[in-house]
């Protein structure tokens, strides 16, 4: 192995990709094919291995190489409040919008889905929100039926965000009352208050499956916000179309759908959403438009 370069070439990728799908259900064939080829190399270099084929016979005796390669094919680069400004717009109108035409319905339901939710800070950013919100409200958030949703394909993530302990890193963003009020410092590390992670439910969920519109877990798909940030970015432009229509399915009908920062809505879906915020790239479900 010494001084070869790991090759991966087309014919073992797809056997590999498949091999995954069969194991994990995860179908990573229509991601950005650059991207998973350069993960992959990654692990060809950490494993010691020259070409795609050997990793292939690796794999079938070592389940903890299969776990690490799902990890890393898998995008995670996330904080508290990353994009602040988002978060901003969120607090200021999105959040309180919501919950105003709530009231005028005498509904007291509210959902919230965020989409490859990697270690949990987007949605627990949410439920800060919300907590926040509801505080100075005066309002007693106990009267509303909130539901939390984070979902990912990365299993050791989604365990990782039930703990709900985290590094310097990921709370630089985080307002120091918000800090001081729903975090603990201990030991060098930031323990999510009991109170915020019961806000919360996770579960493993593929958002790229043909089988679902919505996570099981989440029973139904009338969701009133959906963050789906920095994932359609690794799709494929079917795949995105498809993702796209998915969340469009599962929003009621005004209901705010919040994309990353490099991401924009397909032209054909349009007609389907109006630009709530250009530079915060919220999108609101147009009423009535099936």
């Amino acid at each position: 192995m010494e001084g070869k370069i790991p090759e991966v070439d087309d014919k073992a990728l797809r056997m590999l990709l498949t091999k995954i799908k069969q194991k994990y259900g995860c179908d990573f064939s229509r991601y950005r094919q650059g991207t998973i080829k350069r993960r992959i190399y990654k692990r060809l270099l950490v494993s010691g291995i020259g070409d795609c084929q050997t990793y292939l016979q690796l794999l079938e005796g070592d389940l903890e190489e299969y776990k690490r390669l799902v990890q890393d094919l898998t995008i995670k680069v996330s904080c508290f409040f990353r994009d602040p400004y988002v978060f901003e717009c969120m607090a200021r109108v999105v959040i309180p919008t919501i919950i105003a035409t709530k009231g005028e319905q005498n509904d007291h339901t509210i959902r919230i889905w965020s989409a490859g939710c990697a270690y949990g800070e987007e949605i627990y950013s949410v439920a800060i929100l919300l907590k926040d919100y509801f505080g100075k409200k005066h309002k007693d958030i106990k009267a509303y039926d909130l539901f939390l949703l984070g979902t990912d394909i990365d299993e050791k993530a989604l365990s990782k965000a039930r703990r709900a302990i985290y590094e310097e890193e990921a709370v630089l963003e985080v307002k120091k009352r918000f800090l001081d009020q729903y975090f603990i410092y201990k030991n060098g590390l930031y323990h999510l208050k009991e109170e915020i992670k019961n806000m919360v439910t996770f579960c493993w969920h593929d958002i790229t499956s043909s089988k679902q519109i919505a996570p099981p877990s989440g029973v139904v798909c009338n969701y009133d916000l959906i963050l789906c940030r920095n994932l359609l970015i690794y799709f494929d432009i079917s795949l995105q179309k498809q993702v796209i229509l998915k969340l469009y399915q599962s929003l009621n009908s005004g209901g705010y759908l919040v994309l990353g920062e490099a991401e924009t809505l397909l032209k054909e879906f349009e007609p389907f959403f109006e630009i709530f915020s250009s530079e915060a790239k919220i999108y609101r479900k147009k009423e009535n438009i099936e």
